[in-house]
C-alpha cells in the first residue's frame, strides 16, 4: 500500500510539474518545434557526448567495485549503468536503479553487501563531484554570479556536502550511528546497515580509489555539462559554458526531489534558472533536449535489461570468468 501511495505520489509530481510547465509556457510552444528541428544534424555529436558519459560512470563504478576486490568487467558496468538509467528515469517504480546495480552485480560476484556498500560509494562520489564542480564555479566564475539564489543555493550545496562528509567519516558520529544502527532490529536491518557503513567508511584507507573515481566523476559530469552547453549553443543562446557549470549542478540537486526521475522538477529547474540568461524558449527546449538524452540512455538501458533476463544471469556469470 505505501509502494503504491509513493509511486502514485512521484507520478502526480513528475507529472503536475510537466503539466504547469506547459501550461506556462502555451505561448511559446509555437517557435520551440521549428527551433529544435533546425538542430538535427547536431543529434548525432549530442548523443556521442551522452554515450561518453554513460561510458565515464561506468568506468568510476569499475573502479570501486575493484577497491572492493570485487571482479566486473567494463562490459558488465556498462550493462548495469544503462540499467540504472533505466530504472531512474524511465520506470514508475519506487525501485531505485542504484537497488537494481546493486542487485544485478551481487548476483554475478555473489557478494551482495560489499555490491551494495559499492553502488552506494558510487553515488556518494557522484554527488560530491557535483558539490565540488558547483563550489570551484562558484569561486572563480565571474560572469552570472550575482543572479538571485543561484549563488546561496551553490553555499547551501557545498555545506551540506561537508557536513555529509563529516557524517560519514568522523569517529564519534560513526559510533553514534553505529550503535543507531544495531538498534533496529527488524530483519537483522541495522546490521546490515551497519556492515554497509563500516564498508563505506574503510574508503578512508582506501584513497588511491577514491581519488581515481572522483577523477572519473569529474569528467564524465563534465562531458555532461558540456552536452548541456552544446545544445545552449546550438539554438542560438547566450549561454558560456561558466553559467552552465553554474547552474547544472543545482539542477541536479533539484532533480532529487521525489519524482519520476527527475521528470518535470529538471525541466521546470533547467527553464527557471537559464531564463534570465537565455530566454524561456530556448531554455525550455534545452530542457526537452537534456530530457531526450535521458530517454536515450534509459530505451538502450531497458533493451539491455530485457535481453540480460531472457538470456539469464548464469550466462553473464560465465562470461565473467572467460574475461
Amino acid at each position: 500500500m505505501k509502494k503504491s501511495f509513493s509511486v502514485a505520489m512521484r507520478v502526480l509530481i513528475s507529472f503536475g510539474l510537466l503539466g504547469l510547465l506547459v501550461w506556462i509556457m502555451k505561448d511559446d510552444l509555437g517557435g520551440i518545434w521549428p527551433a529544435l528541428k533546425e538542430i538535427k544534424n547536431y543529434l548525432p555529436v549530442a548523443a556521442f557526448l551522452v554515450l561518453v558519459n554513460i561510458y565515464l560512470q561506468a568506468y568510476r563504478l569499475k573502479i570501486i567495485f575493484e577497491g572492493e576486490d570485487l571482479d566486473l568487467t567494463l562490459l558488465s558496468s556498462l550493462r548495469l549503468t544503462f540499467i540504472g538509467s533505466f530504472f531512474n528515469n524511465f520506470m514508475p517504480t519506487a525501485v531505485g536503479g542504484d537497488i537494481v546495480k546493486a542487485h544485478y552485480a551481487s548476483r554475478i560476484n555473489g557478494e551482495k553487501l560489499k555490491s551494495y556498500a559499492s553502488v552506494m560509494m558510487d553515488r556518494l562520489i557522484g554527488l560530491y563531484t557535483f558539490v565540488a564542480i558547483a563550489a570551484v564555479s562558484c569561486l572563480v566564475y565571474r560572469g552570472r554570479i550575482d543572479m538571485p539564489a543561484i549563488k546561496p543555493a551553490v553555499i547551501g550545496i557545498t555545506l551540506a556536502g561537508i557536513a555529509g562528509y563529516f557524517v560519514i567519516t568522523h569517529k564519534k558520529i560513526a559510533v553514534f550511528l553505529e550503535k543507531a544502527f544495531f538498534g533496529i532490529k527488524m530483519m537483522g536491518l541495522g546490521k546490515k546497515l551497519n556492515d554497509i557503513y563500516e564498508i563505506v567508511q574503510d574508503y578512508r584507507n582506501r584513497k588511491d580509489v577514491v581519488t581515481k573515481s572522483f577523477v572519473t566523476s569529474v569528467m564524465a559530469q563534465g562531458i555532461y555539462f558540456f552536452t548541456v552547453f552544446f545544445f545552449f549553443r546550438a539554438l542560438g543562446g547566450g549561454v558560456s559554458l561558466g553559467d552552465v557549470f553554474l547552474i547544472m549542478p543545482i539542477v541536479t540537486f533539484l532533480s532529487m526531489v521525489p519524482s519520476l526521475g527527475g521528470l518535470g522538477v529538471r525541466e521546470g529547474a533547467i527553464v527557471a534558472l537559464f531564463t534570465p540568461i537565455a530566454g524561456k524558449d530556448i531554455s525550455f527546449a534545452v530542457s526537452l533536449l537534456v530530457f531526450g538524452g535521458l530517454l536515450f540512455i534509459s530505451i538502450i538501458g531497458g533493451i539491455i535489461y530485457f535481453l540480460w533476463n531472457i538470456r539469464g544471469i548464469g550466462a553473464e556469470k560465465k562470461l565473467e570468468g572467460r574475461s
